[in-house]
């Protein structure tokens, strides 16, 4: 027994969790890590995490393994994002529910991966952003960072401080003789000694450029000499699509006596919401644009899911609109409590107001690939054409479309952070060329198509479902982007590659 116990011991000893340490770092830039959050225990920092969607932060399955056992333990359990401080509580964010991977070894370390769904929706600000996640390997050698609250010294205190150290990705087969326990799904770091992280600053996650490539896993501590271990997160790709897209779930909670009884048959509506998240929706934002004036957009919709505005879309006809798959994904069950108003440039006032009879979705919609993402929504009675209301022709064809200007309306906040503006936005933009954006966005395919004018100016959050235009068509409905305006294209649905699948699912 007592072999057995010492065994054990090691094994929390030499691979580090939860305590965490960074050797060798020093202060981070105050909101250079928007991602990054404290988890903390009883108000005490545990483990580190990171933001990659609305709803869900990404750590180790050794942090949050004890809430899986016993999810009362989340009650003792506190994220705060936004703060560089320990010392401060930052934004304070709930969970509901933890998930490790269903193969996690704590003796061995592998599939240390987990994942904490979020009991309300984080607020972006520029202090607090999702991170993308890699979904290919990295070579050894690449230059790297990370980030978190550990101390800087072996038995040494926390720093109230964030710290960063920067690092490289260090030879596979070289960390395997070292360790026994690396896996193809491990990434190891070395610098040199005196720097790296020492118990892994558990949770917290390895960066290079602009996407996560790893989660703090084990080390041999403490920054002697010997390479730190982490999770490597593109090995996890499948299991994230199940775990955050399918598992990801907004539970919307109704307890206000107004609403319909058929609400409170359902305590909660399934709101899917990784595409709010990460890739940015269904709150809309257009950074850079000015006020529409009153007409000059007859075709765009204010779609409304229980009386509050939630994407734009396009009129198609008198008894169809066309707005973006995520959009409705989750609640097309319940099309009674979307409404279309028209007519009107002012989400204070209802113009034209629609009821819903159904949905639309198209089969194929990928909510994490965000593929085919289009969606038709049917109205109960005929739209009443006006000089403010009239439908919009769809482009048939996009050939000599890049590098040339196109138009984006919509209802979307004016600034990072800031609030819904309650006038119809405009802006005028140029479609990206395809080669390029797919080099910047990687879920980029045929059936997307991008615009890029530059930084500061474009589309942030989407303004979800609400369409792109150029030359009097509908070239895209507004899908994902990297929030917000930094100098990224924005991506949309290319109309013209779903005109068949549209027309079909018309109803007259």
């Amino acid at each position: 027994m007592l072999a057995l116990f010492v065994l054990v011991s090691l094994a929390a000893a030499a691979h580090g969790f939860p305590n965490s340490y960074i050797i060798g770092g020093k202060d981070a830039p105050v909101g250079a890590y928007p991602h990054l959050v404290s988890l903390r225990k009883n108000g005490s920092h545990s483990c580190g995490g990171s933001i990659i969607s609305t709803r869900t932060v990404l750590s180790a399955a050794h942090c949050v393994i004890s809430y899986v056992k016993d999810p009362r333990v989340l009650e003792i359990l506190t994220i705060h994002a936004g703060t560089n401080l320990l010392s401060e509580e930052g934004t304070v964010y709930k969970a509901i529910k933890a998930i490790h991977h269903e193969n996690y070894n704590m003796y061995k370390l592998l599939n240390d991966i987990g994942v904490l769904i979020l009991s309300r929706p984080v607020e972006f600000t520029p202090t607090i952003q999702p991170i993308r996640l890699a979904t290919n390997d990295i070579v050894a050698g690449s230059p790297c960072v990370l980030s978190g609250w550990g101390r800087t010294a072996i038995g040494g205190l926390f720093p109230d401080k964030l710290q960063h150290i920067k690092l490289n990705v260090y030879d596979q087969k070289k960390c395997q003789a070292i360790f026994w326990q690396v896996k193809s799904s491990h990434i190891c770091t070395y610098t040199r000694a005196g720097e790296g992280a020492c118990h892994g600053d558990s949770g917290s996650p390895l960066i290079a450029g602009d996407v996560q490539i790893g989660v703090v896993s084990f080390a041999l501590p403490c920054a002697r000499g010997e390479p730190d271990v982490f999770t490597r997160v593109s090995s996890y790709t499948n299991w994230l699509r199940k775990n955050i897209v399918l598992m990801h779930l907004r539970f919307t909670c109704v307890s206000s006596r107004n609403l319909p009884s058929k609400m409170h048959a359902f305590a909660c509506l399934v709101l899917i919401a990784l595409a709010c998240a990460v890739q940015g929706a269904p709150n809309p934002r257009i950074v850079g644009g000015k006020d529409a004036p009153i007409g000059k957009y007859p075709y765009q919709i204010s779609l409304r899911f229980l009386g509050s505005h939630t994407c734009g879309g396009s009129i198609l006809d008198t008894r169809n609109v066309l707005t973006a798959a995520h959009c409705v994904d989750g609640r097309s069950s319940y099309p009674e409590y979307f409404s279309v108003h028209a007519g009107t440039n002012f989400l204070n006032k209802t113009g034209d107001e629609y009821k819903v009879e159904n949905i639309s979705i198209h089969p194929n919609y990928d909510s994490y690939l965000i593929r085919n993402d289009v969606a038709v929504l049917h109205l109960k009675k005929p739209i009443k054409y006006s000089d403010k209301v009239k439908a919009i022709s769809l482009s048939r064809n996009d050939t000599g479309r890049e590098n040339r200007s196109c138009t984006l309306s919509g209802w979307g906040t004016t600034r990072l952070g800031g609030n819904v503006p309650n006038k119809l936005q405009e802006i005028d933009l140029i479609v990206y060329p395809q080669d390029q954006c797919k080099e910047t966005q990687w879920r980029v395919q045929d059936g997307h198509i991008c615009t890029f004018t530059k930084a500061g100016q474009g589309a942030c959050h989407g303004d979800s479902g609400g369409p792109l235009v150029a030359n009097g068509t509908q070239i895209g409905i507004v899908s994902f982007g990297t929030p917000c305006a930094r100098g990224y294209p924005d991506v949309y649905t290319r109309v013209s590659k779903y005109e068949n699948w549209i027309n079909a699912h018309l109803i007259k």
